[in-house]
């Protein structure tokens, strides 16, 4: 059986997003390295195996991203947005940097929407939450090799809703789902994606 140090953090991120991404082609890329040579080997040429896997059988996104909206919202009509404050849980278990930086992705997607920021009397109030929860992986085939049992890992579930200022009502949801990044770098780095991928069918007034 292979067995892993600590440090082997480019190996074991690799095996992650394989994981996560569920792609055959990704799983048969990696267990047939295995298979052939040595950990070693495989520690080794990891850097490219990664640009082919993403490249070819397309695993770069391990998030997953859900939707819901009222049909019945005017979102033709809605011109201008502010943002509600943070959860205190929020506030408490990320820094302000990143609570900054997630505001402003988000700003910036919802502009390119036809959207304006209007701190006061703005059409549509935008709250934001981050919530984590420990998810399971069960393991199975080439999996139980390195995990037997399955294995337990951190997911970020990264939440919009926007309510209409005037009605207070629920208009529209978006969620993105998925493991989280070890250095608030990995999550800098993958905020753009999962935020535009949020908004991506959002009914724009006039998108820009």
């Amino acid at each position: 059986m292979v067995s892993f140090r600590k440090d082997d953090r480019c190996f074991l991120s690799f095996f992650q997003l394989v994981n996560i991404s569920n792609n055959r082609l990704a799983q048969i890329l990696l267990f047939w390295y295995v298979d052939q040579s040595t950990y070693q080997l495989v520690k080794t040429y990891i850097k490219f195996i990664l640009p082919v896997v993403l490249l070819f059988a397309g695993c770069g996104n391990a998030f997953r991203v859900y939707h819901d909206m009222d049909p019945a919202a005017a979102f033709d009509k809605y011109e201008t947005y502010s943002f509600l404050d943070w959860t205190e849980g929020n506030k408490k278990t990320i820094t302000g940097i990143e609570l900054e930086r997630i505001r402003a992705q988000f700003a910036r997607e919802l502009e390119k929407k036809g959207l304006s920021y209007q701190e006061d009397g703005a059409d549509v109030k935008v709250k934001i939450t981050v919530y984590f929860r420990e998810a399971r992986h069960p393991g199975y085939g080439y999996y139980n090799r390195f995990y037997p049992g399955g294995y337990n890992y951190i997911e970020r579930a990264l939440a919009v809703d926007l309510f209409e200022a005037e009605s207070k009502k629920h208009i529209w949801h978006s969620a993105a789902v998925g493991a989280v990044g070890d250095t608030p770098e990995e999550r800098a780095e993958a905020l753009p994606g999962q935020v535009s991928e949020m908004l991506k069918t959002f009914p724009a007034s006039k998108e820009t």
